[in-house]
């Protein structure tokens, strides 16, 4: 019997993200799978609310909308099939859990009242975990090949994330740094909290909330061995 199945996601091609997936046969109606992804210059997690606070400054806008990450997640799950065929063909239920880890590093320019304009060194990371559900059918193109289709997945997680600026910012009044901080923790990212603190030569800000997400409609062309 061939219990492993290795498989591509050719969907996630489109989407610039690239992963693949290993399912081994537990028994005859269940298997376990684990899944590495991979997405280069992914856009900024909460893109649109940042704009709709910061788009009318230019340097803010223009850090939002440049700004990129490179994302990898990892994906185990269990499968349940529900044929008569068994695992790995037919339709399935698979609860899973998700760890997604995001790295940025970019320069950030910004002008306090003194109209003295700064650029930040920006380093930052974004590390969750989450978990959730997904229904999914596998068919057997041959005694080798599968076709995998997610179907639909929705996950809920929780998000920690971490920004340490560097820049000479001792010339700055105590006021534009207070200003700053507040500036920073204002962002209204609903069920998020943020804190910061801001320095003479550093920025540092803290966030964490609840994530949201899905897999669906992703198509997995198989090796079965």
């Amino acid at each position: 019997m061939r219990k492993n199945v290795i498989k591509f996601n050719l969907t996630d091609v489109a989407l610039k993200n690239y992963a693949v997936q290993y399912e081994h046969v537990v028994n005859h109606h269940q298997s376990f799978a684990i899944g590495f992804g991979i997405s280069p210059n992914v856009s900024l997690p909460f893109k649109q609310t940042l704009l709709d606070q910061f788009g009318g400054n230019e340097d803010a806008k223009r850090a939002i909308e440049t700004t990129t990450f490179n994302k990898i997640t990892v994906t185990p799950e269990y499968r349940f099939y529900m044929g008569k065929k068994g695992a790995p063909v037919g339709f399935y239920v698979a609860p899973f859990a998700r760890y997604t880890h995001m790295q940025i590093e970019q320069d950030y320019a910004f002008t306090p009242s003194d109209n003295v304009p700064h650029l930040a060194h920006v380093k930052g990371k974004f590390d969750g975990i989450g978990a959730g559900i997904l229904l999914g059918t596998q068919w057997a193109l041959s005694k080798s090949l599968t076709l995998d289709w997610f179907i639909v997945g929705p996950c809920i997680g929780a998000m920690n994330s971490s920004f340490h600026g560097t820049d000479d910012m001792s010339d700055m009044s105590a006021e534009d740094k207070a200003n700053l901080e507040s500036d920073i923790e204002s962002v209204d990212i609903p069920l998020w909290k943020i804190d910061a603190t801001v320095g003479n030569n550093v920025v540092d800000a803290k966030l964490k909330g609840p994530f949201y997400g899905v897999r669906a409609f992703g198509f997995n062309l198989g090796y079965r061995f």
